[in-house]
């Protein structure tokens, strides 16, 4: 099976790409419309800069420019766990940015002074003040391999997951190490030893925030803390008659498998007009949530949820629809068989329904298995063939 399934995978074309999205630029990729790309900005203070040399002269002059290269996905359990120290708190003494031909790569150049509002892990300093490492020597022609620069800037309030680095700390990842977040802060307990509850808390002090974007990055934390001690929180937003904060929150009650936002989410995205191929954040925030929120769906694995699959299968957008079907193959599921037999036909997916099936038809060897071209060039019969 793993063998036939790799000689399946080496002839699909590029037509799509898969959600989420873990870069800072996105590219989607259809048919027609060929290669595009949109730069997508998740969070508002991720000092996390990705320099690329084809765009050097447009990102240099702003490399304290705010991106989450987590692509809004941080998995902030792991980050936990890999962390010594998790604070929240501003950084007071930070060196100023130097940009040099002679940057070096990859070395924590100059430590900045954090001081501490609230630690969820690891014993908070007595001077309440924490030195961090960071870059602040960049390169000033930018870096070919898309190399990530950890910047720190006097003023930056975050939540940091930190390491021991000698005397010093630094991030424990340099894509999603540090996190923006509202200064508001929970009751803290004494008798709460679990440092994920008490960010829950936090985050969710974080919701009364007036900053909407301080508000949805909270929003967006505790979906990606995957299990909360409760949603109720949660709720009111789902409401919301701002159409960003309720999709916020579709992807976050998403992210923490409650899938009883589902016939809401899917009202929604099929009221929603076509998108582009490219977006551009933060102007095209609402047309992204459609991308983003077809990624939720398409990672789904309970074959319950097989018939809003199905049906999303019908948006007009043909990147999501390859998505959602790729979501429904990776589900591996017997109940997918008669979704993929109707798909044989499509004139753009009907290939990857008929390895959908292959997939899901045993182990025994098949001697027929068309290329893409072959299949295109003679669909009817194909699809014939992998009906019987």
């Amino acid at each position: 099976m793993d063998r036939r399934r790799k000689h399946l995978e080496r002839r699909v074309p590029d037509i799509g790409v898969k959600f989420p999205f873990s870069t800072a630029f996105t590219r989607y990729n259809t048919p027609k419309a060929g290669k595009t790309y949109g730069l997508r900005r998740y969070n508002s203070a991720m000092h996390t800069v990705l320099l690329c040399s084809a765009l050097s002269l447009i990102l240099a002059p702003f490399a304290s420019a705010s991106t989450d290269l987590s692509g809004g996905a941080e998995k902030i359990p792991k980050l936990m766990a890999d962390s010594t120290l998790v604070c929240k708190g501003e950084v007071i003494v930070a060196p100023a940015l130097v940009f040099s031909a002679k940057a070096p790569s990859l070395h924590w150049t100059a430590t900045a002074f954090i001081h501490t509002d609230r630690c969820f892990k690891g014993e908070t300093p007595l001077s309440e003040t924490v030195p961090v490492l960071f870059d602040n020597i960049l390169p000033s022609g930018g870096t070919s391999g898309g190399t990530p620069y950890v910047i720190l800037r006097k003023g930056d309030y975050r939540l940091y997951f930190l390491k021991p680095e000698a005397d010093k700390y630094i991030l424990v990842d340099r894509w999603s190490g540090q996190l923006e977040i509202s200064r508001r802060v929970a009751e803290a307990s004494t008798q709460d030893p679990d440092p994920m509850h008490q960010l829950e808390m936090d985050l969710k002090a974080g919701l009364t925030d007036p900053d909407r974007d301080l508000m949805m990055d909270s929003i967006r934390m505790l979906g990606n803390m995957r299990h909360l001690q409760s949603k109720a929180e949660l709720i009111p937003f789902l409401d919301s008659p701002d159409a960003l904060v309720r999709t916020k929150a579709y992807q976050a009650m998403l992210r923490l498998h409650d899938y009883s936002v589902l016939p809401a989410v899917e009202k929604w995205l099929v009221a929603q007009p076509v998108p582009p191929d490219a977006v551009l954040l933060p102007r095209d925030s609402l047309f992204h949530m459609q991308y983003d929120l077809v990624g939720e769906i398409a990672a789904i694995r309970d074959p319950a949820y097989l018939p809003t699959m199905e049906r999303m299968l019908h948006l007009p957008k043909l990147i999501m629809r390859r998505n959602i079907l790729d979501g429904i193959r990776a589900m591996h599921s017997p109940q997918s068989v008669p979704i993929f037999l109707d798909m044989l036909n499509d004139p753009d997916l009907g290939f990857v329904a008929m390895q959908g099936l292959f997939d899901l038809g045993g182990d025994g060897p098949i001697d027929w298995v068309p290329s893409f071209d072959e299949f295109r060039d003679n669909r009817a019969y194909y699809a014939t063939t992998c009906s019987k």
